[in-house]
C-alpha cells in the first residue's frame, strides 16, 4: 500500500469512527429526550456503552484505531498542509485548530484504550465529576482563571465558526459524489454540524463562567450541556433537537468517511 492510499485509508476509517461515536451520542440523547431509556453521555460515555456491547473489545478496540486515524490525519493536515490552507495569518490559524482536533481525537483514542486495560472505569462512571475535576486543575495552575477564560471564549468562537461555516455549506467543496447524493447530504450535514456548533458556544460559555466565578463545577462538557439543556423549560424539546443534530453529525462523519476529498496526493 503506498503513502497516499495509506493516508487516504486512515483519513476514511478516521471520519467514520467519529461518525459512529456521534450517532451513539445523539441517538442516546434523543431517547433520553423522548423518555425512552436513553443516557445523556459524552464521547467518553458513549466509549462506555459500546464496551458494554457483547463485543465490547473489539467495538472499542475499532473505535481507538480510528480516532487514532483520524489523530494522525489532523496533524498531517495541520504539519504538511494537503489542503493548501498556506501560512498567512488565517491559514495558519485554520492549521493551529487542525493541531488541536489532533490532540482531542488522539485523547479520546487514549480513552477507549484506558477502558479497555481497565483503566478508566471510575472515571467513565462519573463524566461530569472528570470534567470538574479536569478543569479544577486548570482554575488552580498560575493565571488559571485567565487561561481557563481564554479557553472558553476560544471554544465560543469556534462554534460560531462551525455553525457559519454549516449554512455556507462549505463542507460541500471537500465532497466528491454525484448530486443525488449531495440533495441529501448537504441539509443532514448542515443540521448536524450546526448543533455541533451550537453546543461548543454552550460548553464555552460555561468554561467562561465557571472561569469568571472560580467555580470549577460551573463548566460543562458535552454530558452536562445536554443534562442542562434537559433542565431547561421545555427541555425535551431543546434536548430532542440538539440529540437529533448531533446523530446529523454522526451521519455526516460517515459521508466523509465515504465521500470527503482527503487530498493525500497533495501532501508537501
Amino acid at each position: 500500500m503506498n503513502r497516499v492510499m495509506l493516508v487516504t485509508t486512515a483519513a476514511r476509517v478516521g471520519y467514520g469512527a467519529r461518525g459512529v461515536l456521534y450517532l451513539i451520542i445523539g441517538g442516546l440523547a434523543v431517547l433520553a429526550a423522548l423518555d425512552l431509556g436513553g443516557d445523556l453521555v459524552g464521547t467518553r460515555g458513549a466509549l462506555r456503552v459500546l464496551f458494554a456491547q457483547p463485543a465490547g473489545y473489539l467495538l472499542i478496540g475499532a473505535v481507538a484505531g480510528g480516532f487514532a486515524c483520524l489523530a494522525v490525519w489532523r496533524l498531517i493536515q495541520a504539519w504538511a498542509d494537503p489542503s493548501g490552507y498556506g501560512r498567512d495569518l488565517k491559514g495558519l490559524s485554520i492549521r493551529a485548530v487542525l493541531g488541536a482536533s489532533a490532540l482531542v481525537h488522539g485523547a479520546i483514542a487514549v480513552s477507549a484504550v484506558r477502558l479497555m486495560l481497565g483503566w478508566e472505569i471510575a472515571a467513565l462512571a462519573h463524566p461530569g465529576s472528570a470534567f470538574a475535576a479536569w478543569f479544577a486543575s486548570i482554575l488552580s495552575a498560575p493565571l488559571g482563571p485567565w487561561i481557563a477564560g481564554a479557553t472558553g471564549v476560544a471554544v465560543v468562537g469556534a462554534g460560531v465558526i462551525k455553525i457559519v461555516k454549516a449554512w455556507r455549506a462549505e463542507f460541500d467543496d471537500h465532497l466528491e459524489c454525484g448530486d443525488w447524493i449531495r440533495h441529501w447530504a448537504i441539509p443532514i450535514s448542515r443540521f448536524g454540524l450546526t448543533a455541533r456548533g451550537v453546543v461548543f458556544v454552550l460548553i464555552g460559555a460555561s468554561i467562561c463562567l465557571a472561569a469568571y466565578q472560580l467555580k470549577a463545577n460551573r463548566a460543562n462538557g458535552l454530558a452536562g450541556v445536554l443534562q442542562w439543556l434537559e433542565q431547561t423549560p421545555y427541555g425535551w424539546i431543546l434536548l430532542a433537537a440538539v440529540a437529533l443534530g448531533l446523530a446529523a453529525f454522526g451521519v455526516f462523519g460517515l459521508i466523509e468517511a465515504m465521500y470527503r476529498r482527503i487530498g493525500a496526493q497533495d501532501i508537501d
